[in-house]
């Protein structure tokens, strides 16, 4: 008897600590829950501001168009000259410009420029070739550049051919062997048809058959 009242204590006792231990968490959750209700969180930093390094109105300048203009006295197309140019496809843009040239000139069929056919060669398509040439070349290629160098040597074809590099050693170089690059010698392009280019004319005269065109047109 005595263990059954011991017994019955005992759980009376468990009993009466586990209401105690809720009637605590009880108090506490609602203490809990009263302080959260009470809580102002502190005010969140404003964001910063990011001020980029250009105005919100700019706009690049417009690049200026420096094209060369197309023109031709006889009605030549001069475009896929000038797209071969453009690429640096400078060995193809040669090959056009001799082609062209020969058109212009009305000597298809004879494959070569004369001394008269030069001599009376329309100025604004000279002009024209030049200037492309001049243009994607930075300055390194074309007939005004040959010119220059023509000048510079003393009006010599022989030293301006050493110059160019168009003859080495008192070797005329091939057509193959021709640099098709924009790092070749100043004047080196355009060479034309024949190992001395347009500076003689076909018929293997002596005397240079371009520089004096090129004066009376002002190129």
């Amino acid at each position: 008897m005595e263990w059954v009242i011991g017994t019955l204590i005992a759980l009376i006792a468990a009993g009466a600590t586990a209401v105690q231990a809720w009637v605590v968490w009880k108090q506490h959750q609602v203490e809990e829950a009263e302080r959260l209700r009470k809580f102002t969180p502190p005010p969140r930093p404003a964001a910063p501001v990011i001020t980029s390094v250009f105005p919100t109105t700019y706009s690049p300048p417009p690049i200026p168009y420096v094209g060369v203009v197309l023109a031709s006295e006889v009605g030549a197309n001069y475009t896929k000259l000038q797209d071969l140019l453009v690429a640096r496809k400078y060995k193809e843009a040669d090959q056009e410009t001799a082609l062209l040239m020969l058109w212009v000139a009305c000597r298809e069929k004879e494959g070569w420029l004369d001394t008269e056919s030069i001599n009376e060669f329309p100025c604004q398509d000279l002009r024209t070739i030049d200037q492309l040439w001049v243009q994607n070349s930075n300055g390194r290629f074309g007939f005004s550049v040959q010119k220059q160098v023509y000048n510079q040597v003393g009006k010599d074809f022989g030293k301006f051919s050493d110059q160019v590099k168009w003859r080495v050693n008192g070797n005329w170089k091939g057509y193959n062997e021709m640099i098709w690059e924009v790092g070749a010698p100043l004047g080196h392009l355009p060479r034309g048809l024949g190992a001395k280019g347009w500076w003689k004319d076909g018929s293997g005269g002596s005397i240079s058959s371009l520089e004096p065109r090129l004066v009376k047109c002002n190129i």
